[in-house]
């Protein structure tokens, strides 16, 4: 019996499944740009995968309308006598020329039907999106035929073509053929964001690498490889579950932060309505007093007029009186100078008698006179003490709207505040602040500051309910990651005791060879003494080759101890990493739901 140095694959596991997820399929093979450059110098193209460069040769099995291999002219497919296919190519090649600098003017007529000149610099644009040296010859209605061709574009492009660019017959076929070009860069770009997203690994494709380079070194005997790959597995399993876990911790400060934000928004609104209602309490008293004062202003008017004409009333009738006064006098005087007779006498007494009836009339007058000023002074007394009540009532709105005194938050250094000087001879004078130019500038400057803070208020509240979105995604994704992660642990166990089975058959056979040798020592041991010495050189033979295989299975068990060993230490550490992520995504469950109640 021979002892042999190759291990046995495990039976239970597939190598093909081990190999399923390996580095080399993790990422899409993404055209390169040096893929365009080798084409316009003249070399073949090339595709970059993983760092290696690759020579693309055109397969006849896979042909399609854009890269097929075939030298045979082609009918386009493409509807190139629709208007509504046409517009669609120019919107795309306006929105490339304009997000990647071109610098000349671009619009939808212009590019309706170009000159040969424009197509040319439209061209070259293009083309130097590849290779940014690149230069037409001499003639570009040869290079841009042979460029395209170059490119492996599928369709024929004539020379005729390029000699009535902007003709109705030629330039469809010329514009599809620069919409093919600005997709091509457009699914170049988008294949490299996708190679950069897909560039971190995942954590099962790093664990079935891992498995995949142990288990290698494993079957060739390097023990200590075995080790230094598990040790840094371990490591870098360790350096992501704190990455992950000062994530989780950064996502929670992030979600109270917002939490509190959010709460500070939504009492918000009660202070804006608040703000509102004053508002248009201080509005509505700003009206009321612009009325009162406007009614008390005419009234004042109307007694004003009333008592200048009472007066001058007065004064007309008080010389004529004193006029009446002073002709009697001089009558009484002329009276008794004079000799009267029974008819003058008479006449004296009638005129006399109208005198006193024009008096009684004067006096009537004068009293109706003092009547009407004493009324007109009671009732502007009446209208000054409601303007008074006015002006209390809007310091009082003032004072709640912080704008008096002029020390106040939004007086901005003015006095506001409204008096009232009623021995002030000019209606205008009577109130000390012009209501509809500074009160009415003052308010509606404080009106546009608070629907400012509103806009900007409200403006914060969708951000913040996008950041919770975001967070609510992120809080989900990591749910799903956490329970792959559990069904991924139950599948390792799963494979581990499959394992320890199959080592602990292994061991039993052995175990059962090793007895099979020993009884047949024991049954050469008593053969006859003719034997003798076939027998010890046959016991030493066996010896020797029991020895080896005491020494093999000595090795094979020490092998497999450690291999167990590593296997329950990774296990553990998977055990105790799938644990603090159910912790964690619970604990996130939990902050979630407590911040959508």
């Amino acid at each position: 019996m021979k002892s042999t140095a190759t291990r046995k694959t495990l039976s239970d596991v597939d190598s093909s499944q081990l190999n399923a997820r390996s580095h080399g399929s993790h990422g899409d093979t993404t055209l390169k740009k040096s893929t365009v450059d080798g084409t316009l110098n003249g070399k073949p193209a090339t595709r970059v995968v993983h760092g290696r460069s690759l020579q693309t040769k055109p397969t006849p099995r896979r042909q399609s309308v854009y890269f097929s291999s075939g030298h045979t002219p082609r009918v386009d497919p493409r509807p190139l006598n629709d208007n509504a296919y046409i517009n669609s190519c120019i919107r795309q090649l306006i929105s490339f020329l304009s997000s990647h600098g071109y610098d000349s003017s671009l619009s939808p007529k212009t590019l309706a039907s170009p000159t040969a000149k424009e197509f040319a610099t439209l061209a070259l644009f293009l083309f130097r999106q590849a290779d940014e040296n690149f230069k037409f010859g001499s003639k570009t209605e040869d290079d841009v035929p042979m460029i395209f061709r170059q490119l492996r574009y599928p369709f024929q492009i004539s020379k005729s073509a390029l000699y009535a660019v902007g003709s109705q017959h030629t330039w469809p076929s010329l514009l599809t053929a620069l919409t093919w070009l600005v997709q091509m860069y457009v699914y170049e770009e988008e294949a490299r964001q996708c190679q950069a997203k897909k560039a971190i690994p995942e954590p099962a494709v790093a664990f079935f690498e891992y498995v995949s380079c142990a288990y290698e070194h494993f079957l060739s005997g390097d023990d200590a490889k075995c080790n230094e790959l598990e040790g840094e597995f371990n490591a870098s399993q360790r350096e992501r579950h704190s990455q992950i876990s000062c994530g989780v911790t950064d996502l929670e400060k992030e979600n109270a932060e917002l939490e509190s934000r959010l709460s500070l928004l939504v009492q918000e609104p009660v202070h804006k309505t608040a703000l509102q209602q004053e508002k248009d309490t201080f509005e509505n008293g700003v009206r009321q007093c612009e009325d009162d004062i406007a009614t008390v202003e005419a009234f004042l008017q109307s007694a004003k007029s009333d008592s200048v004409l009472a007066r001058q009333t007065k004064v007309k009738n008080s010389e004529r009186l004193d006029v009446c006064r002073a002709a009697l006098a001089q009558l009484r005087r002329q009276v008794s100078l004079q000799s009267v007779d029974v008819t003058e006498a008479k006449t004296i007494d009638r005129d006399i008698e109208k005198q006193k009836e024009s008096l009684s009339l004067l006096e009537k007058l004068h009293t109706d006179v003092d009547s009407r000023a004493y009324t007109a002074k009671v009732e502007a007394k009446d209208a000054l003490r409601d303007m008074e009540k006015c002006v209390q009532h809007y310091n009082s709105v003032a004072r709640t709207l912080q704008i008096v005194p002029h020390t106040a938050k939004y007086a901005n250094e003015t006095n506001l505040e409204g008096e009232i000087n009623p021995r002030s001879e000019a209606l205008n004078a009577m109130v000390n602040l012009d209501f509809k130019d500074t009160v009415r500038t003052t308010v509606k400057a404080i009106h546009d500051l608070h629907m400012q803070k509103k806009w900007n208020s409200e403006r914060e509240y969708v951000n913040l309910e996008q950041s919770l979105q975001a967070c609510q995604d992120t809080y989900d994704e990591k749910c799903d990651e956490a329970n792959e992660l559990a069904s991924k642990a139950k599948r390792s166990e799963s494979s581990y005791d499959a394992e320890r089975r199959r080592l602990d058959d292994m061991l039993a056979n052995i175990t059962k060879h090793i007895a099979s040798i020993e009884a047949e020592v024991e049954s050469l041991r008593n053969t006859s003494d003719d034997n003798v010495q076939e027998t010890e050189s046959a016991l030493q033979s066996c010896q020797a080759e029991y020895d080896e295989c005491i020494k093999f299975c000595g090795q094979e068990r020490l092998a497999v101890q450690n291999m167990m060993l590593a296997a329950l230490d990774a296990l553990m550490g998977h055990k105790q990493l799938i644990g603090d992520a159910l912790d964690t995504s619970s604990s996130n469950t939990f902050a979630a739901e407590g911040i959508q109640s």
